[in-house]
C-alpha cells in the first residue's frame, strides 16, 4: 500500500482560458501546441499554489499529433521540420517547461498512466533524503484518427502536489486495473477525488 498526500489538484481544458501560462513570453507561447499550453499552464498554476522539489511529467501517447506530421513529411519525400521534430520526443514538454520558465527542479518524463506517475513520486519521496513534494502532471490529447487506437475526447491536463504527510490517500498498487486508453483513468481520479460522498474506487481510498 502506498499513502500519499495529494493536494491543490487542479485541471486545464482545451477550450479554457490558459491564464498561468501567460508568464510564458507571448513569442515563444504562439510556437506551443495545444497540448503544451495546456501542460505548462497547469504546472504554471500548481507550482504558483506551493513549492515542488521534482516533478513527474506523464502521458501515454505525448505530442503525438507531431510525430504524425514527420511521418508524413517523410512519405512525401520532404524534409521534416527540424522545430517539430525537436518538439515531437516525449520529453518534449518537460524540457520546453524547464527552458521558458527557467527551472531547474529534477525532471523526469514517463510514457504511462496517472497511477505511474504516483508511483513515481511515490518512490522518489520515499528514497531522496529530505524529500517534501512532487508536482505529477498528466496531460494528453487524442491520437489522430488514423491511429487504431484512436478515441475522440478533449485534450486536458491534471496536475497535483503529492507529499507524504498527512495522508489523505491509499493506493493499492495490487488492483491498479489498467485501460488501454490511460486518460480515462485520470479522468476518473479526477471525478472521484472532487466527489466529497466516494471513499473509493478501484486501487485509490480516500482517508
Amino acid at each position: 500500500m502506498m499513502q500519499l498526500h495529494v493536494s491543490n489538484l487542479t485541471m486545464s481544458l482545451a477550450g479554457q482560458e490558459l491564464f498561468a501560462i501567460a508568464k510564458v513570453p507571448a513569442m515563444q507561447r504562439r510556437r506551443l501546441s495545444s497540448l503544451a499550453k495546456l501542460a505548462l499552464n497547469n504546472a504554471i498554476h500548481v507550482l504558483d499554489l506551493g513549492k515542488a522539489d521534482y516533478i513527474v511529467w506523464v502521458s501515454q501517447y505525448g505530442d503525438e499529433a507531431k510525430t504524425l506530421n514527420i511521418l508524413e513529411d517523410v512519405l512525401k519525400d520532404q524534409t521534416p521540420s527540424p522545430t517539430q521534430f525537436s518538439t515531437s520526443v516525449h520529453n518534449a514538454i518537460s524540457g520546453l517547461y524547464s527552458i521558458l520558465c527557467q527551472d531547474a527542479t529534477p525532471a523526469t518524463s514517463l510514457a504511462g498512466s496517472w497511477n505511474d506517475g504516483l508511483v513515481e513520486a511515490y518512490a522518489w519521496l520515499k528514497t531522496v533524503p529530505n524529500a517534501r513534494q512532487v508536482l505529477v502532471i498528466y496531460y494528453e490529447a487524442s491520437l489522430p484518427d488514423i491511429y487504431v487506437e484512436h478515441q475522440s475526447f478533449s485534450a486536458f491536463s491534471m496536475a497535483a502536489l503529492v507529499s507524504l504527510q498527512p495522508a489523505n490517500l491509499t493506493v493499492n498498487p495490487n488492483i491498479m486495473i489498467e485501460a488501454q486508453a490511460h486518460f480515462k483513468q485520470a479522468l476518473r481520479f479526477y471525478d472521484f477525488w472532487q466527489n466529497t460522498d466516494q471513499s473509493q474506487y478501484e486501487a485509490w481510498t480516500k482517508c
